[in-house]
């Protein structure tokens, strides 16, 4: 053992630096077209594909815990846009738009 070493520097070594290490983690069923262009882009970058692969997970958790960014103002815009154009129309005889509605959700409906 290393002078001056004590067994609870041990412990404070293997607790909290060994995470900041990383670890090796083992991934199955990776398309292999895949893994090739996330090497090459992390080359590239000069990068560990580790750690490319680390943003990358990053990416796709925050994608999915976000959900779609929305432009409120471009989604204003739209919507003004629509309305002008109903305006413009009017109402069109014999077309119940509820009616459309709920046939398509029944269509999506699992059977």
């Amino acid at each position: 053992m290393v002078p001056g070493w004590r067994w609870y520097n041990f412990l404070y070594f293997l607790y909290l630096a060994i995470p900041v290490l990383g670890s090796n983690i083992v991934i199955k069923d990776v398309d292999a077209a895949v893994y090739r262009s996330l090497k090459g882009e992390a080359i590239k970058a000069g990068m560990k594909v580790g750690e490319a692969a680390s943003q990358a997970f990053r990416l796709w958790v925050q994608q999915r815990n976000l959900g779609r960014v929305r432009d409120r103002d471009r989604m204003r815009k739209a919507a003004a846009r629509t309305d002008v154009m109903r305006r413009n129309i009017g109402p069109v005889e014999g077309w119940n738009s509820t009616e459309v509605i709920r046939k398509w959700r029944e269509l999506r409906k699992p059977s």
